[in-house]
């Protein structure tokens, strides 16, 4: 079984992490916009629902990498690369 070397898991911890606060930010770029008239209601639905999204699949990575500590496997790490895909 082939497994995921430690600076791997390390640089992919500090990107999950960064992952988490780049998601954070466009959370609340989408709480600052509910207040702006110029915005349809639409939009502002749809940047808040995609904001809720790229967190939740931003702490699924997180979830995962954490994970790496424990269990080094590439299946492992292929699935948390998987799901940082899924943030954009």
């Amino acid at each position: 079984m082939h497994e995921v070397s430690k600076p791997t898991i390390e640089q992919a911890q500090k990107h999950a992490q960064q992952s988490i606060e780049h998601s954070k930010q466009i959370q609340e770029l989408a709480k600052s916009l509910e207040t702006n008239d110029q915005i349809e209601p639409e939009e502002k639905e749809r940047i808040k629902a995609f904001a809720e999204t790229m967190h939740e699949h931003a702490q699924q990575f997180q979830d995962l990498v954490d994970r790496l500590t424990e269990d080094p496997s590439t299946e492992l790490y292929s699935e948390a690369i998987t799901e940082h895909i899924r943030l954009y």
